[in-house]
This record gives C-alpha cells, structure tokens and sequence, in this order.
C-alpha cells in the first residue's frame, strides 16, 4: 500500500532562510508535498517560474493559486496579512514551516506593516491550524524567532541561552514584532509547535551590508552566524522529528555553531579586504560606529537543537569562500580607486543618512532619543576614540545569566516553590496555587508593577517571556530593571543604574520616519 506523503507548507520561500528551505524540501518531494503562501511580486514570480515548469504548472499573474496535478507542488500566491490566503495555504497540510517576516532595516520605515505580517501573519496562522480537522493536535508548526529578542548583549555577557530575558533594543519595531508573534505560538493551544530563534544569517552578497544600520552595531559585538543553507537546512529537518519526541514545546536557539564565531570589527575588516577596498580603517571612523542597544551575541546552548537537527554543517571559513565567490568583478575594481574617494563618497553617505549615527550627532535636538539609546550620554556622543582603543576593547563573552531557578530539572518537574523563586528572581510571584507538571498550561503571574496575567511555564522559562502589559514598546527598561533582578543582570551591562530612559512609541516613531 503507497503510503500518503505528507503536506508542508512553508512561508517566506523567497527569503534566504526560505529559499533554502524550499530547495531542500525540492530534493524530498518524494517524500513531501510543498505548498508555499508567497507575494505575487515579480521577484517570487521569476524565482519559482522553472520549479512551476518542471511541475507543469502554468505560470499566472497577479494573486492567485496555482498547483500541479500530482500535488507535489502548490502556491498561493497572497500575503500573510489576509487570512483568507492563510487558510487557503494551510488547507489540509500536516506541518508549518513559518520563516517569513518582514525584517529589518524594511521594518523600521514601516512599524505598522511589521506588526501587521510579523505578528498578524502568525495569529492568520494559528488560527487557520486550529480551523483545521484536528488541527491543534495534527500539525505542527515551526516558528522562526530572532537573535533580535534578547536585544544588546555586548562582553562580559555575551553568551546567549534560551530562557534568557527578553530586551528588544529601543527602536527595534520588527524585534518587538515577533516576540509578540512567538509568545501567541507558545500560548496558542497547538499540541506540537517549535520557536526557533535565528541568528545573523550570512550571506553571501556582503553589498547588502551597505546601509546605515551597519553602524548601529558596536564594533565589540560577538556574532555566532549561521549560512542560509545550514539555516534552511536545519528548518526542514524539524520534519524528521517525532511527535512524540521531546523536540516539541521548546524555544532554541539556531545558529552555525561556535566554528561561526566572530567579532564585528573583525568581521568588516575582513569583509572589506575581499571586495578589494582594502583596510577598512582608512575608510570609516571608529566614532561613526553605536555604542550600544543593538543585538548579537555568543551562544552557550546552539548544541542542543544540532543534537536533534544536525545542522551545523558551515563554518566562518565556509561563508568566507562563499563571499570571495560571489565578489562581482566590478568590485574588484574599487582597488584602483584612492581610499579617501571611496570614504567620502560611498561609506560616508551611509553614516550620514538619517538612519546613520553621523546624522544624530550632527542634530542631537532632532534625535534625542536615538543619541541617548545608542549612545547613553552626551559625553559618550562626543567622545572621540582610536582604532587603537576598538582594538582593545574586544573581550570574549564569558558569562551567561542566571534563570532563577534549577535548571538541572525539566521545567514540567518543579516545585511550585521553585516556581514561585522564578518570580521572585522576575520581580514578581506567582498567585497560583497548582501546577500540573504541563508546561503549557497558563499559569496566574503578577509582575512587579502590579500587572497580572496569564501565562504558560513554556512562555515565562523556556522562552524568557514575562508581563505582556511591560513589554516594549514603549521602552521602559530603566525602570524596569530597577525591580527585576532577571532583567537587571542584562540592562545593567551596558547601562548605568543612575540612568532614568523611557521611550515612548511616539517618539521612536517620530524620529524613525
């Protein structure tokens, strides 16, 4: 008896993470049918026209569902935002693969979409999995999170675990975005679902580097990349994992691994030599360059999703190759032209746009705000600093934080004391008086600002979620560490205790757009 293949459908095809994704699932359709939700602009159109000829697929226009005759390939071609082409997508599939996302720096000249197809998008989702025969306990559904949610995370912590506290960085609209979008997946009521957050996926087109926001990473910043291809490998090897196996109801972190480690500063200056500009220090200042509130860091736990996905196949050294492969002859010509031209005329620009710290500086009573989260103070702003000093400011990130309660016990094993401690370590308590062993099930919490609410030991430990009425924006994290010792041991990192920010949501938006 042919025993039937089972149905993906995969969101974001036509992201790097996505398209990857796609190209594997291709090389299994043996074993797999694929449906993809995609927009029906002319770049997805032109990236899947020869897979819709091989599938004998007649291409169309505009939105729409296409799908060949074997089922071995369907599209709608729609947009997250409307539900009607999500339960169209989701219709009688048995697993979600859901990388797509509207990110950044496109996410920070448009908030409002962000949180439209960021979380939007997965509350479409769920909703059309659980409008499913059985849906909340026949499919699963892989939701892909961010480096982006433990926000600025410069040495000596460095070290990322998931479980720890979620600090979206000031500004981040497209980070605060989809820790919404995680948090309604964990709490969702789906029997069998994943957040795995991505780190910096490295491509190998290094030009895409060149915009602002390159300079809103402190040059100390440790980075664990990941390649598009071991990133979308390791999405559809959630496929291959049981669901009665112990994978599920958990939050990981996905990256390449440590042989993806690097240092910003180090990694521009090599990036730089392999487009043949040369010493990327006589091309930019150290003070063009934030101080602090991005994201990126180590990771202490990338070993435990490898151990069940197997991903961690590239390197640093891998991505290197890539990148000297993928150089266009045309950069290659930039050798010819003098440093100080290159400087004023490309890299300078960049620093000096509105999204760029050169800007800021240059009009602090426009951009208050930006001066203070990034900066800190006036004097920081101001200061000026050496290629000698970046040099030596560089420390590897040795110590990971505290969680507030045992972790040598699975979470479904603790003590209503143990639970209770965790809230106490989150400025908090726990006001119910029974835990079942469920991580998923909600539990009645009180923040320390007098804030309850509900949610699951999943969300609150594994996943670092905390008092939704406190999450940014606005941005309120001065405040907040003040009385949250969980928070504190992160903010206070690259924060003084003196200091007295709120940023409200109005003001961000006011000086982004």
């Amino acid at each position: 008896m042919k025993t039937r293949k089972r149905k993906v459908l995969l969101t974001g095809a036509s992201g790097s993470m996505g398209y990857e994704a796609f190209k594997e699932l291709w090389r299994r359709r043996n074993s797999y049918d694929i449906v993809l939700l995609l927009l029906p602009g002319k770049l997805e159109k032109k990236m899947f026209k020869a897979y819709e000829r091989e599938s004998g697929i007649k291409s169309i226009k505009g939105r729409g569902v296409v799908q060949s005759r074997d089922s071995q390939l369907k599209i709608v071609y729609g947009d997250l935002t409307s539900y009607q082409d999500v339960a169209e997508a989701v219709s009688g599939i048995d697993h979600v693969l859901h990388p797509a996302a509207l990110i950044s720096p496109a996410a920070d000249h448009n908030p409002e979409l962000a949180r439209k197809v960021n979380y939007g998008g997965a509350l479409n989702i769920i909703k059309a999995v659980k409008e499913q025969p059985q849906g909340a306990e026949r499919i699963s559904l892989v939701n892909i999170g961010s480096v982006a949610f433990y926000g600025d995370r410069l040495p000596p912590v460095a070290l990322l675990r998931a479980g720890d506290p979620l600090m979206p960085s000031v500004f981040d609209f497209y980070a605060v975005s989809k820790i919404a979008a995680e948090r309604a997946v964990i709490e969702s009521g789906i029997t069998h679902w994943v957040s795995m957050r991505q780190t910096f996926i490295a491509i190998p087109d290094i030009t895409s580097l060149m915009d602002p926001i390159m300079f809103h990473q402190p040059l100390g910043q440790h980075i664990e990349m990941c390649t598009p291809r071991d990133a979308g490998f390791g999405l559809v090897q959630t496929l291959e994992q049981p669901l009665d196996s112990d994978f599920w109801c958990r939050v990981y972190n996905q990256t390449g691994g440590p042989s993806c480690r690097f240092v910003y500063y180090n990694y521009l200056e090599r990036m730089f030599r392999l487009l043949g500009i040369g010493d990327m220090r006589r091309l930019m200042e150290p003070g063009w360059f934030c101080l602090r509130n991005f994201h990126d860091a180590w990771y202490a736990d990338s070993r435990i999703l490898d151990g069940y996905l197997h991903h961690q196949r590239e390197s640093y050294a891998s991505h290197i190759d890539q990148v000297s492969a993928a150089v266009p002859w045309y950069m290659k010509l930039a050798r010819f032209v003098p440093a100080p031209v290159i400087k004023q005329l490309f890299i300078k620009p960049l620093a000096e746009s509105k999204d760029g710290p050169l800007y800021w500086k240059k009009h602090p009573e426009e951009m208050p705000l930006r001066i203070k989260a990034f900066y800190g103070s006036a004097s920081n702003r101001c200061q000026e600093r050496r290629w000698e000093d970046v040099l030596g400011s560089c420390p590897a990130g040795s110590r990971i934080l505290e969680h507030g309660y045992d972790e040598r016990k699975s979470v479904d094993d603790l003590s209503m004391g143990e639970l209770r401690k965790a809230a106490g370590f989150r400025g908090g308590e726990l006001l119910s008086s029974h835990y079942s062993g469920d991580r998923s099930y909600k539990l009645l919490w009180r923040c320390a600002f007098g804030h309850e609410f509900y949610a699951s030991v999943a969300a609150v430990l594994l996943g670092g979620h905390w008092c939704p009425e406190c999450e940014a924006p606005p941005w309120n994290y001065d405040s907040i560490a003040s009385k949250n010792p969980f928070l504190a041991q992160a903010y206070y990192n690259t924060h003084e205790k003196e200091e007295n920010n709120f940023y409200s949501e109005a003001g961000c938006l006011q000086e982004m757009l």
